[in-house]
């Protein structure tokens, strides 16, 4: 909405300074034919020079906002970009418990160390990483943060352990807008605890299909996620090795 209204005042000001430039002479011109001296329409004309001066300031402020929206986009498009390959990782791990033990689970948090337990704490981290991803691109307001919290997040037992495992932790490591949303995160899980709010009852399960064996049938998705991983290795390898040289 905030991009639309950007482009929408960008433009009406286009407008604006091309009907002035153009109409400018008629304007010289008409103060002429009413006998003006020489010397007022001089001075007109410097008058004009300036208001070139900061037409062409104007100009370049919009072109610099631009540049300033285009980098925002561009790092926003490489965080999705990351978080996406994250969450094709983390689908790796919950399909397979095998990849659960190759990367440390339970990750030094209070989960019990057994497959079902992980599985589900790693299906609720890819919805709290979605909601955060809304929350920093301007998608999601404060307001949809706390109701999706309260009615989503934490109206299930699996979602207060969740927090109750991570919560201190991303507020210790978090900054800026990311931060903000865990205070809110954080702020309606406190409220629900303090009020001893009970957890809705659980749903009964009536699709006896088992996650796993349908992950087993979809096991040619793997060639292409290991690829993606091995491009995010090499990525994240290059970032630590500027950090290394920088820091020496």
């Amino acid at each position: 909405m905030r991009s639309w209204l950007l482009v929408a005042l960008v433009t009406i000001a286009c407008i604006a300074i091309i009907g002035t430039m153009i109409l400018s002479p008629f304007a010289l011109t008409k103060l002429e034919s009413m006998s003006r001296r020489w010397g007022e329409l001089s001075n007109i004309g410097q008058t004009y020079g300036a208001i070139s001066a900061l037409i062409s300031s104007l100009a370049l402020g919009g072109v610099i906002v631009s540049l300033l929206y285009q980098a925002r986009d561009g790092r926003t498009a490489r965080e999705q970009s990351m978080r996406s390959i994250q969450h094709q990782l983390i689908t790796m791990q919950m399909d397979d418990p095998t990849f659960m033990s190759a990367t440390g689970a339970p990750w030094n948090l209070p989960i019990p160390a057994e497959s079902t337990s992980i599985r589900e704490y790693l299906y609720i981290h890819m919805w709290v990483s979605f909601w955060v991803g809304q929350y920093v691109i301007g998608e999601m307001s404060t307001q949809s943060v706390k109701t999706t919290a309260r009615n989503e997040l934490f109206s299930s037992q699996a979602g207060r352990r969740y927090w109750a495992a991570v919560g201190q932790r991303l507020l210790d490591t978090s900054n800026g807008r990311y931060y903000r949303f865990t205070r809110l995160l954080d702020e309606e899980y406190r409220k629900l605890e303090d009020n001893k709010v009970p957890v809705a009852p659980p749903m009964k399960v009536s699709d006896n299909t088992s996650g796993l064996a349908l992950a087993r049938a979809k096991g040619l998705r793997y060639p292409g996620l290991l690829f993606a991983a091995l491009i995010a290795g090499i990525l994240a390898g290059r970032s630590f090795n500027r950090i290394g040289r920088k820091a020496l």
